[in-house]
């Protein structure tokens, strides 16, 4: 019995041993500025839901103090293309659901360091809508602020998960 439980111990903390890095972003970075993103679009309002939707996400993430300049890091955001086009119709070929495609380029740079971080280019959100659906998305408006959150979502993982 005793050394059943030794090996039953063993395992537990072995599997213990493995820690999860909560930031791969060097040491040395403590703080991120969230310039406005660039719009390439058409769309007006893109630019500044973007900005907030990241700030809010870098805020309330905690791992870094969102500052407006002087920052340790820059997070740059180029918004490349939005589309809002018919994704299914119905039997009389009339549009029943629409997406939403939003694509964006993003960057990180090391202020401190003087180089990149990582860079993606082509990070797109997605999300549908049906004008019709009662118990889901029904606006174009609900659904870029999903298609948004996809993206935020990216760029903080991408920032602060050691993955």
């Amino acid at each position: 019995m005793r050394r059943i439980w030794f090996v039953v111990s063993t395992l537990l903390l072995a599997g213990c041993a493995y820690t999860f890095n909560p930031s791969s972003i060097p040491g040395h970075i403590r703080t991120l500025e969230i310039p406005v993103a660039d719009n390439q679009t058409l769309e007006v309002v893109l630019a500044e839901e973007m900005t907030n939707a990241l700030s809010t996400r870098f805020v309330n993430d905690n791992t870094l103090q969102v500052v407006q300049s002087d920052a340790d890091a820059v997070l740059e955001c180029s918004i490349i293309g939005y589309q809002n086009r018919v994704f299914t119709f119905d039997e009389t070929q009339t549009a029943k659901k629409y997406v939403v495609v939003l694509t964006v380029d993003m960057t990180l740079r090391d202020r401190v360091k003087g180089k990149e971080i990582w860079d993606e280019e082509g990070v797109t959100g997605t999300a549908t809508y049906a004008l019709d659906d009662l118990e889901g998305v029904t606006t174009e408006e609900e659904a870029r602020v999903l298609a948004i959150k996809q993206i935020v979502d990216e760029a903080l993982a991408k920032t602060v998960e050691g993955w």
